[in-house]
């Protein structure tokens, strides 16, 4: 269990350095080469960079990344105190860390993070808040047990299925009544589906394993019975309706594949975790006074 919870607190937030405030105009010329060269990050013979150039080019290319992080980790510190997340808490994850992946020190302990990408104290701190809150809401990242696996494993290896995706859970549901009301399914993709890599072919996308398809697809697909379709299923790529048409049973035994089956298990708790954050971020109130982001937070 200990690599999905590790896992889980590496994915949680991914962390930028936020950029600084331009450097305060200069109060005289007599001052100017001196303040320059305080300000100067990098010098070349070819040319020099300023802190202010480089705080600019921050803003630009990562200002958004950056400031969806910000907001986001506030949002999170507010949950976790309303759920009464404490240092104690945070404390007793850091040590099951430690403990779990063998660090007989601090030193050796945040190597270990940095390794994974983790800055240092300030930044596993809030990636464990974020984890804590997490699992609060949707549960641990990496508890699942054998029965729970044993049923993925009786779902099958592959499945074979068509879709009809829609660009709104409006049309889904139109899709979902017609479907309803006999209209045939093939139609209904070469009429409404905005996949034309399977509209002219009645929304066939073959057979596919875990793991090759998005998360919400893969997690509904694989439990509907054969013929059976599904409600409109949301994705990054929009809604889908899902019949699933065959299912190809494993040919492995269950021990043997069982380590693939939390994988997968697991890659669709974590894609649920992103969508419980997006979710809590849409429950606040945003209001941006910088134009360059002012539409950053617009739903």
């Amino acid at each position: 269990m200990k690599k999905y919870i590790l896992t889980s607190i590496i994915s949680s937030i991914t962390m930028l350095s936020a950029c600084s405030n331009e450097s305060n105009s200069l109060e005289s010329e007599e001052n100017t080469e001196i303040q320059n060269t305080e300000e100067l990050i990098v010098a070349t013979s070819s040319g020099d960079i300023s802190e202010k150039e480089f705080n600019r080019a921050l803003r630009d290319q990562h200002g958004e990344n950056v400031l969806q992080s910000l907001v986001l980790d506030k949002i999170i510190e507010s949950e976790a105190k309303r759920l009464e997340i404490g240092d104690t808490e945070i404390e007793e994850e850091i040590n099951f860390l430690k403990d779990n992946l063998g660090a007989t020190n601090d030193e050796q302990f945040f190597e270990m993070m940095k390794m994974q990408g983790i800055s240092g104290e300030d930044d596993l701190n809030k990636r464990v808040i974020n984890h804590l809150v997490m699992q609060h809401h949707i549960g641990d990242i990496g508890e699942v047990n054998d029965d729970e696996l044993l049923k993925e494993y009786e779902q099958g290896e592959e499945v074979e299925a068509r879709h009809i995706l829609v660009e709104n859970l409006e049309k889904a549901e139109e899709v979902h009544l017609k479907l309803a009301d006999g209209v045939d399914f093939g139609e209904l993709a070469l009429e409404y589906s905005i996949d034309p890599a399977s509209r002219e072919d009645g929304g066939h996308i073959g057979s596919f394993r875990r793991g090759t398809m998005s998360p919400p697809f893969e997690g509904t697909a694989f439990y509907l019975d054969v013929n059976e379709v599904s409600e409109p299923v949301q994705s990054q790529f929009g809604f889908h309706i899902i019949e699933v048409l065959n299912r190809t049973p494993f040919e492995d035994d269950f021990e043997e594949v069982k380590e693939q089956l939390r994988s997968a298990y697991n890659d669709r708790k974590l894609h649920r975790m992103n969508e419980k954050q997006q979710e809590l971020l849409e429950t606040v109130d945003i209001e941006v006074f910088d134009e360059q982001f002012e539409d950053l937070f617009e739903q």
